[in-house]
Formats: structure tokens, C-alpha cells, sequence
């Protein structure tokens, strides 16, 4: 573990959760200093044995801790929420080999997530960015740029433009670009620990994480990431036909993807963005709103999504009963995410 990046994340995060996940067991805790986080981990605390299987993850943004505090109070296994961090510290992108579910990364898949994430490493550095922290992941690379933008709807839709317009341009059949990783209060590899993803073999071993800081890791400032917005959403509003500038994307979004949403797992989905609540009856399952940050009240149990019937004919379903949202369905949450196509079982097949 690299002793300067731990101290520079507690630094600017203030507070840390730390996770660990293993065969759908989680567990998590909260850090006030790198100190703390070393001695239990690696100085034989109560949770060393964390280190031993499954994988380690920690927050990257600045959290109210106290607002975290009180939101897990009794229910100690309560992730973090993205409304639970003030600002982002890191802008945060992940190069992952696209290969068999559950299983780590070939050095040659390895290999192609670093030249595609160099490359736009490369392409950000001409347009006057610093240069980034550089991590292999265990089975993917990552880049991290040190910034200090407000968690605020202007930040959220930037990065929203920007994630998914390099999604565009950078995924393929070799190497995806995992645009969920711009939520707040994603989680990011602990580095200098071992990924551990489906069997330990020679061809696809459980690798050691690590991470390279720059001598001078400068900060990417808030009209660069301005500026690299508006390009994105340019780009994508005229390759897709969209619609024009402006446009909410409400009923009647375009859906561009090669995945058959018939076959969305749209529970698993909403999982993975920290927005699922609880199952509620038949096929309905209540969730928290994407556009919840900008809902006037926050209520949130006002937002269902239901699974397709038997036939499995039809799409999931997206309701939100928040005015608000009033006309949204399935096709833009589609849209916002950009990554139902990787929880669908199949690719959709013309007719």
C-alpha cells in the first residue's frame, strides 16, 4: 500500500468507509486517519482477516460523516449514500477487460486496459490536464485526477456528459469504460491489495493492486472539467440524433445499446448503483429515484421499478411518482446510466 496515497486521500476525503466484500457477505467501516486504517488492517486489528479473502474497497469523496453516522445508526451494514458526500475530490476512471463474468483478467487483458487508459491519459494531457494517479487494479487500470468540485446537480450533469461521451468513444469489444464509476460515493479498489475475482490460475491469477502518484499530482480545475463536459455532450447529441441542446430526454428517449432490455436484470442493476431499497409485492421493487437530488421534497419511497412478466416480452418498468420525474420511464434511466447493456443475458437480435 502506497503510505503517500493513503495519507492524501484521508487528507482530502476527511473520513473513509472502507468495504469488504467476499461470496455476498459485506462489511464495512468508517476511518478518521490512514493510521487507523493501517492498524487495523495490517497491524492485526479486529478486521486483519479482511485481507486474507474477498476484496477491499474505499470511498473516494468527502463525506458529512455525520450524516453517514446517522443514516447506518442501528443498521451498521448500510453503504454510504451519494448524497452523503459534499464534494468530489477524485474524478475517477476505470479500464476493465471485457471477459467472462467472475473471472480475473489474462496479463494480455490487462495489458489493453492500460494502453486505453494511457491513451486517454495521453488525450487529456494536450488539453492542459495534470497528469493523473495511475493504478492497476488487479484485472484493469484505473486513473484518478485530484479535483475539488461541489457534489451539486452542475457537477452530477457534467459528469454525467463527460462519463458517458468517453464511454462512447473508448468501450469496445476488448475494453470497456465503466461509466457507474462517476457516483459520488463509488467504491475504488484499496490498492496494494489483492483482487481476488473467480479462480486463483495461472492463466487468470488473483493479482496484487498497486498505485503510481506523480511528483506534482496538480488538480484538474472546474472549467477543465467544464470544458471537456460540453465537448462530450456535443459529441453525443450528434452522433445519436437526441435530440437538441437542452433537451430533458423525458418519454420517447432514444435508446442506443446491443443488449435485448427484455432481458435487463433490473433489480441486480439499480443494486449496483446504491439505489435499490426493498422488494414490495409480485414483480415490484421499490428504489431510490436517479433524479432523486434534484427531487424538491426527497421522499424516498416514492420511486418503483417491476420486473418484465413471464413472457419476457416487454422491458422492465421505471415509475416515479414524484412530479418532477413526471413522463420518465425505463428508456432514461437507460440513457443517464449508459450500462444496461452489461445486465442483459443477451444481445438484441433484429427481427
Amino acid at each position: 500500500m502506497s503510505k503517500h496515497y493513503l495519507d492524501r486521500l484521508f487528507a482530502e476525503a476527511g473520513h473513509v468507509e472502507l468495504c469488504w466484500l467476499h461470496d455476498g457477505e459485506m462489511d464495512r467501516g468508517w476511518y478518521a486517519s490512514a493510521d487507523d486504517l493501517r492498524t487495523e488492517l495490517w497491524r492485526g486489528g479486529p478486521i486483519h482477516h479482511w485481507l486474507a479473502s474477498g476484496n477491499l474497497f474505499v470511498t473516494l469523496n468527502h463525506l458529512d460523516i455525520e450524516a453517514v453516522r446517522a443514516h447506518a445508526e442501528g443498521r451498521p451494514n448500510r453503504r454510504t449514500r451519494n448524497c452523503h458526500v459534499t464534494r468530489y475530490t477524485r474524478i475517477f476512471f476505470d479500464f476493465d477487460a471485457v471477459r467472462e463474468r467472475d473471472t480475473s483478467s489474462t496479463d494480455q487483458e490487462v495489458a489493453a486496459a492500460e494502453v486505453r487508459a494511457k491513451g486517454l491519459m495521453k488525450r487529456l494531457h494536450l488539453r492542459g490536464w495534470p497528469m493523473p494517479a495511475i493504478a492497476m487494479s488487479g484485472n484493469g487500470y484505473h486513473l484518478q485526477y485530484r479535483v475539488a468540485l461541489p457534489n451539486d446537480s452542475e457537477t452530477r450533469e457534467q459528469l454525467n456528459a463527460v462519463y458517458l461521451g468517453l464511454r462512447s468513444e473508448l468501450a469496445d469489444d476488448e475494453v470497456d469504460f465503466d461509466p457507474v464509476v462517476r457516483n459520488a460515493a463509488r467504491l475504488c479498489t484499496l490498492y496494494g491489495t489483492t483482487k481476488r475475482k473467480g479462480p486463483n490460475t495461472a492463466e487468470r491469477p488473483h493479482r496484487q493492486s498497486s498505485i503510481w502518484l506523480p511528483p506534482e499530482w496538480r488538480q484538474v480545475s472546474r472549467q477543465q472539467v467544464a470544458a471537456l463536459a460540453d465537448e462530450m455532450a456535443k459529441r453525443t447529441l450528434n452522433v445519436s440524433g437526441a435530440g437538441k441542446a437542452g433537451d430533458r430526454g423525458r418519454s420517447g428517449v432514444r435508446v442506443n445499446g446491443r443488449g435485448d432490455y427484455a432481458t435487463l436484470d433490473v433489480v441486480r442493476w439499480f443494486i449496483d448503483h446504491d439505489h435499490y431499497q426493498f422488494y414490495s409485492r409480485d414483480n415490484i421493487h421499490r428504489v431510490l429515484c436517479p433524479w432523486h437530488s434534484e427531487h424538491t421534497d426527497r421522499v424516498e419511497s416514492g420511486t418503483i421499478v417491476f420486473e418484465p412478466d413471464n413472457n419476457g416480452t416487454g422491458w422492465p418498468g421505471f415509475h416515479c411518482h414524484h412530479s418532477h420525474c413526471a413522463g420518465r420511464t425505463i428508456r432514461d434511466v437507460i440513457a443517464l446510466w449508459g450500462d444496461a447493456d452489461n445486465y442483459t443475458t443477451r444481445e438484441y437480435q433484429q427481427k
